[in-house]
């Protein structure tokens, strides 16, 4: 899993997340501080593999670059995964899962 740099990546947003612990969407920004949403706090939890380097203010700022840095890392990847047997990865896929929240 690659994230943009400035990219962000939940299962609940912010204002729902607040709305749930603390019953208003006021306390959002705490939310999002708290659920670590950010490609680099990702990274660090063994969520996310990758960050891709962005521009500087964002993706948009120049899509040519951004395209591709997005390629590279993709080919980069086939070219490691297709040196790996299907069941070690499959494997290794299972255990990065189940070790989710450890």
């Amino acid at each position: 899993l690659a994230m943009l740099q400035y990219s962000t990546y939940f299962v609940i947003s912010p204002e729902g997340c607040a709305n749930i612990i603390w019953k208003t969407s006021e306390k959002a920004p705490e939310a999002a501080q708290a659920m670590g949403v950010t490609s680099s706090v990702l990274q660090e939890l063994g969520i996310v593999d990758a960050t891709i380097e962005e521009p500087l203010g964002g993706a948009h700022r120049d899509i040519d670059l951004v395209a591709s840095r997005v390629q590279a890392h993709l080919v980069q990847e086939i070219d490691r995964l297709q040196a790996i047997p299907v069941d070690e990865m499959l494997e290794a896929r299972y255990q990065r899962l189940l070790s989710y929240g450890n």
